[in-house]
């Protein structure tokens, strides 16, 4: 049972420690810049406020699931489930999510009406976070096929993945849950 939980700790923990890099470097430039970019779009104009407040998953997920389950017994298993969650989700997002939709909204009056293009790329599953600068990071730059790109994708994740699991996640829950 807690590999099946802990897997999808794993499974999140680049992005979800990069959100703590971006939200403490966001703090210390003055609310002016992410070092990163990852959490970025909380900042844009057309993020709503529903949004806004259940990205904090971003920051609790890690730290509740650990703690629910005692720390992380067995990272070896936990890390090779994290692999088919990862390529589940990505997958199933991009077949069933679109990148955008168009939402119809209402202007200054009842009789305005225009659509905008609401952006969803759920799961990374069409592109990298335009915010998102760093160019080991950018694997769309060449407008690969969506095989292409879900490969450079599925592969750098579970790389960053590991290496943060292995080398923050683990070790601090460790810490943390042996006092």
């Amino acid at each position: 049972r807690d590999v099946l939980v802990l897997g999808h700790v794993v499974a999140v923990s680049i992005d979800q420690v990069l959100w703590y890099v971006d939200l403490t470097g966001w703090a210390f430039s003055g609310f002016k810049k992410f070092p990163i970019g990852v959490a970025k779009y909380i900042t844009w104009p057309q993020t709503s406020w529903a949004t806004r407040i259940t990205c904090t998953h971003h920051l609790w997920t890690i730290p509740s699931l650990v703690y629910a389950c005692g720390g992380i017994q067995f990272p070896f298993e936990t890390y090779l489930f994290s692999i088919f969650i990862v390529v589940l989700n990505v997958s199933i997002s991009r077949w069933l999510t679109p990148f955008v939709i168009e939402v119809q909204s209402k202007g200054n009056s009842n009789d305005d009406k225009y659509e905008v293009l609401k952006y969803l790329n759920v799961n990374l599953a069409h592109e990298l976070w335009r915010d998102i600068t760093f160019e080991v990071l950018q694997i769309q730059r060449d407008n690969p096929p969506t095989f292409v790109y879900l490969f450079r994708l599925l592969w750098r994740w579970q790389i960053f993945n590991g290496i943060v699991f292995y080398a923050v996640v683990f070790p601090l829950s460790n810490f943390f849950l042996s006092r």
